[in-house]
């Protein structure tokens, strides 16, 4: 079968939902000790990270969904350069999690792996990855902005599945993506712009020393931190559920992530990163002040 058959193959089959076993409240109980039986100590950490920080709503996830998320971020991090420079902190909170938000919870790494994985196979670091993501993933599951789309936060293959999606379901991809092969990442955005209405989300990726932003099918060939809405951005509040801009995290934060489109929801764990958006105040020795006397006729003393 053809390279391009097979992946077209992949992607009908991922069209298909997977049946989601019934688990029991003790799911992630068993969840912890499956995990050290098949993936020893890290996979242990592992597990347990996950059971302790997920949300409610996922008391009683498949544990077979879990498993294999385990397996395979586990998998991404010894094979891609890149995995070198990952710490436990940033793999457990930014590579591991099975979910960014509120999407339905799937399993997507056994599909986004092999085709994230060509993607990148000429990337030498966290960077180069996901730029090669933004660049070419969406075009492979065609899959592209439009507000036709059923839900603004779909999982990736509902969004395959109607070969649409708005900012927020084509962040969750890039994300997806990006944590199937090893790079650090994770959804940023403001539950509304301060000044003008509306709402938007994108994705933060890690460069091996920062936190680095941009829109998801948005490639930009000069790089990373370029964006149409960086204007908009400037103008966050830090510290404001409403007009900040917020990234997600695995791990308790004390804060929320706001969604627009689920505005009770405290499930998602935030860190506010206005600050990294709003341009710092010019310190007033960066100011130079230069003293310009005018006359209307010769100047006196002869001056000049």
């Amino acid at each position: 079968m053809s390279r391009i058959l097979a992946l077209h193959a992949l992607l009908l089959l991922w069209l298909i939902p997977a049946p989601v076993a019934s688990a029991d409240p003790g799911s992630w109980a068993s969840v912890i000790e499956t995990a050290e039986e098949r993936f020893g100590p890290d996979g242990v950490e592992a597990a347990r990270f996950l059971a302790e920080y997920a949300p409610a709503r996922d008391a009683e996830i498949d544990p077979e969904l879990v498993l294999e998320n385990i397996e395979y971020a586990l998998r991404a991090r010894a094979e891609f350069p890149w995995s070198d420079e990952l710490t436990d902190e940033l793999f457990l909170n930014d590579v591991l999690p099975y979910a960014s938000l509120d999407e339905t919870r799937e399993r997507w790494r056994p599909e986004l792996f092999p085709i994230a994985a060509d993607v990148v196979k000429d990337a030498k670091t966290f960077a180069e990855a996901a730029q090669a993501l933004n660049r070419e993933l969406f075009n492979r599951i065609n899959v592209h902005y439009n507000t036709g789309r059923k839900a603004p936060n779909q999982s990736p293959s509902e969004s395959i599945a109607q070969g649409r999606a708005t900012c927020t379901g084509l962040s969750i991809i890039l994300v997806d993506a990006c944590r199937a092969v090893g790079v650090p990442a994770r959804i940023a955005g403001v539950f509304e712009w301060h000044g003008k209405p509306g709402n938007h989300t994108w994705v933060e990726v890690w460069d091996g020393t920062s936190w680095r932003f941009t829109g998801a099918d948005e490639y930009n060939a000069e790089g990373l931190d370029r964006a149409w809405f960086i204007g908009s951005a400037a103008k966050a509040i830090p510290g404001d559920a409403r007009h900040g801009v917020w990234a997600t995290s695995w791990r308790r934060t004390g804060n929320h992530f706001p969604m627009a489109w689920n505005a009770e929801s405290r499930d998602v764990n935030a860190i506010d990163v206005s600050e990294r958006y709003v341009p710092a105040p010019m310190s007033p020795r960066a100011i130079a002040v230069r003293h310009i006397r005018l006359w209307d006729g010769p100047a006196p003393n002869g001056e000049r």
